[in-house]
């Protein structure tokens, strides 16, 4: 299942943010998929799942939650820093509050709502094999708060709420995005049930900030450090990577694939420029990913996480015609 519905997209100039995440890119991914099977549809936004205060403290822990869930001046602060808006000397950057037209709740609501479907995707891939929602993928955002552009972990408050529900036992979360899955390894570096896998740049941010000590440098399972100009080498590193993840964490119910397009070499932000991989590379690195878990019979869920500017709707894009190309089942957008 391929699940989307502009309804629930973030579009951060709505809330005076500047910064280039084109939300468009689910609505671009979707254009061109509904040229393939011209009878695709949304999904029904009343199936999204409520994600509940105990639902967050699954990743979270409860001083933080009691903030996002508390008066606005809280959560327009937890905005602020997850946003990167204002400096500590209290200048905004890459925000203007005068040009917004709506306020941080209903970005929160947008984002409780991505998470609810990232949790509801995932549930679907254990029936159908692979789900792919066109959202979500906030992988920085650590058990104290959100940073990164991530106010809360949608990953491993899904896997948790699975495991809760016993409908799983342990899981892989796969994180191709440029930038270093720190949340999700921070969250899960004490549960074993849990095997990460990160491929990122090996310097830049989050590593080029802090020292050893900041919860950002705690390692996930498996870290794949790809330094500039060494793109060549990127998908032997990520098979030898995935097959050391199988070695260590074998045979789970589930893997969730943070699949970051900002590797792309035509990502507009800047903290990306270290890693230019083509899209022909990020084709066969997806491929890659979807072949290995397929060959296993892991069911597979994917999200989006980074991808900046108007060009990164592409990465998404090819590899989902593959896998509606290849598939013998076709996917289809669920209206459900």
């Amino acid at each position: 299942m391929i699940f989307y519905n502009p309804a629930i997209d973030k579009r951060l100039p709505d809330y005076g943010i500047e910064i280039p995440i084109a939300e468009e890119r689910s609505g671009m991914v979707f254009k061109q998929l509904s040229a393939l099977d011209p009878t695709l549809k949304y999904f029904d936004p009343e199936i999204i799942p409520e994600i509940t205060r105990a639902d967050l403290e699954l990743a979270h822990n409860p001083q933080f939650v009691s903030k996002l869930l508390g008066n606005y001046a809280e959560l327009e602060r937890e905005m602020l820093i997850c946003f990167e808006l204002i400096s500590e000397n209290g200048i905004y950057h890459r925000y203007n509050p005068k040009n917004a037209t709506k306020d941080f709740r209903d970005a929160f609501d947008k984002i409780l709502k991505q998470a609810g479907m990232t949790y509801y995707a995932a549930k679907d891939s254990l029936q159908s094999g692979f789900s792919y929602f066109l959202g979500g993928g906030m992988h920085h955002a650590m058990s104290f708060g959100g940073r990164g552009f991530c106010l809360i972990n949608d990953i491993v408050i899904a896997i948790r709420k699975l495991q809760k529900e016993k409908l799983i036992k342990s899981a892989w979360v796969i994180d191709v995005d440029a930038h270093k899955g720190d949340g999700t390894a921070e969250l899960t570096k004490n549960d074993p049930s849990i095997g990460t896998l990160s491929i990122h740049m090996k310097e830049g941010w989050p590593l080029d900030s802090g020292s050893i000590d900041d919860p950002w440098f705690i390692p996930s399972k498996i870290d794949i450090e790809i330094g500039a100009g060494e793109e060549g080498q990127y998908l032997t590193k990520l098979k030898a990577g995935l097959l050391e993840l199988e070695r260590l964490f074998p045979k789970p119910d589930l893997a969730i694939v943070v699949n970051g397009a900002d590797p792309y070499e035509y990502d507009e932000l800047s903290s990306t420029n270290q890693l230019k991989l083509t899209a022909l590379q990020l084709l066969e690195r997806d491929i890659l990913v979807y072949e290995f878990l397929g060959e296993r019979k892991i069911p597979q869920s994917y999200v989006m996480a980074g991808g900046y500017g108007k060009r990164s709707w592409e990465v998404y894009a090819q590899f989902l015609k593959f896998v509606w190309e290849s598939s013998p089942e076709r996917p289809e957008v669920s209206s459900r």
